[in-house]
């Protein structure tokens, strides 16, 4: 069976689910990892925990860029390492988790079913435009190799995206894809805010890894794209966006006009 993993950058592997074009995203440093947001089928997960062991990564740590279900999920074979979140991801997962294991429709084993949601705060993410270091992911000297956490509010409470800044890679969860529209969580003013949170980091990104769609090497693009989107929302237009005819993204247009009044 071929590898779910395809390299984007020096030590950065992503692999794409079949729903919705879901992204994981493995950072490497020597045999170790950082796993983020693992998704999203049953067989998907088990596919990604043969990959990590044929590759011969051991992973000793995750992150959640977000607390929604799709990304919350984790395999028993990824081992028992810290998962983080944003200490505002962490008290959403915590005040909505039955909520949102009911949205998990697919035969999940046990295993993973236990292991939905188990996130820690991550110290330093806290507020919008927090940048907290995550602690230790290699276990092993960092200083030359950091991996940051950005938080802000715009597609999720406490949501983070993480900055390689010595691999050039931005993971940013689900923001700036090249199949979704914003999808803000309650208001076009906080999803504007997060925007402006994560322009220097796109400014500086060789690579950007949405949590949904297709990395791209042209970051700023997909900036562009989602300024130009909900500028044409904010004026009463309708937006000249390809990706108002991709699946389900009609009504989400609809309900982000809503949010204008």
């Amino acid at each position: 069976m071929p590898s779910p993993f395809a390299p984007v950058a020096p030590g950065v592997l992503v692999a794409t689910s079949r729903r919705m074009q879901t992204t994981t995203t493995l950072v490497v440093h020597g045999d170790r990892g950082l796993l983020v947001d693992p998704a999203w089928l049953p067989d998907e997960l088990e596919a990604i925990a043969d990959d990590l062991t044929a590759l011969g990564i051991r992973v000793t740590s995750g992150l959640s860029t977000h607390p929604h279900h799709d990304h919350l999920l984790w395999h028993p074979r990824f081992g028992d390492g810290h998962r983080w979140a944003s200490s505002r991801a962490v008290e959403v997962v915590r005040e909505h988790a039955d909520e949102l294991r009911a949205e998990l429709t697919d035969p999940f084993p046990p295993g993973v079913l236990r292991l939905f949601g188990r996130l820690e705060p991550l110290p330093g993410a806290d507020a919008v435009g927090d940048v907290a270091e995550i602690p230790d992911p290699f276990s092993t000297d960092l200083t030359s190799d950091p991996l940051l956490a950005i938080t802000h509010d715009a597609h999720a409470p406490g949501h983070t995206a993480l900055w390689a800044p010595h691999r050039g890679v931005l993971v940013v969860g689900d923001m700036l894809s090249d199949v979704e529209l914003p999808l803000p969580a309650t208001g076009l003013d906080a999803y504007l805010a997060g925007l402006d949170v994560l322009a220097p980091y796109v400014g500086r990104a060789s690579v950007l890894v949405p949590g949904h769609g297709t990395p791209t090497a042209d970051p700023g693009a997909r900036l562009d794209a989602d300024r130009h989107y909900l500028e044409a929302v904010l004026a009463g237009r309708t937006p000249d966006d390809p990706r108002l005819a991709n699946e389900g993204m009609r009504d989400e247009h609809a309900r982000t006009v809503a949010m204008v009044g």
